[in-house]
């Protein structure tokens, strides 16, 4: 069943800061895309100077629910305000039962490893990914998907020819 959201709501629950934050984001064109997931709305959210955070926001059985991978987490965060402006100016289809991605299964093994990926600093997980990526073409080519850049830079790129 699709639903309704009220963004004059979602706004006054978000509070004046964040959503002086959220404007500047959709100023920028932030984010540049939404995609549907999981009967809820997804896309990378992108600050100068700050990694793209990968934002979540639906209607689940809790209400309005969000995930984000700023320090705001679960919160009303600036990104999740973008994002649901965005999905809305999109006429974008909320269901009234989204399944957050959070909520999936993982293989137990695929979470542990991704646990001992978050203890590290982001600059060492950044490293290690780029040094496998570097002796690695498949590797690289999910490095470079990842990051909405499917073909490597040529010499002549390097150059600037």
């Amino acid at each position: 069943m699709a639903v309704s959201i009220d963004i004059d709501a979602l706004r006054e629950a978000a509070g004046a800061a964040v959503c002086v934050a959220a404007d500047r984001l959709t100023v920028a064109g932030e984010p540049a895309e939404v995609h549907p997931l999981g009967g809820g709305a997804c896309g990378l959210v992108r600050e100068v100077g700050q990694p793209p955070y990968e934002v979540w926001v639906g209607v689940t059985a809790d209400g309005f629910t969000v995930e984000c991978d700023c320090a705001a987490g679960a919160d009303l965060c600036p990104h999740a305000v973008a994002l649901t402006a965005a999905a809305l100016a999109d006429g974008f289809p909320w269901s009234s039962a989204a399944t957050p991605p959070s909520w999936a299964e993982v293989d137990p093994r695929i979470a542990e490893l991704a646990d001992l990926a978050r203890a590290l600093p982001a600059r060492r997980l950044a490293a290690l990914v780029a040094e496998w990526a570097a002796t690695d073409p498949a590797w690289e080519s999910r490095l470079r998907a990842q990051a909405s850049q499917a073909a490597p830079h040529t010499t002549a790129d390097m150059d600037g020819s």
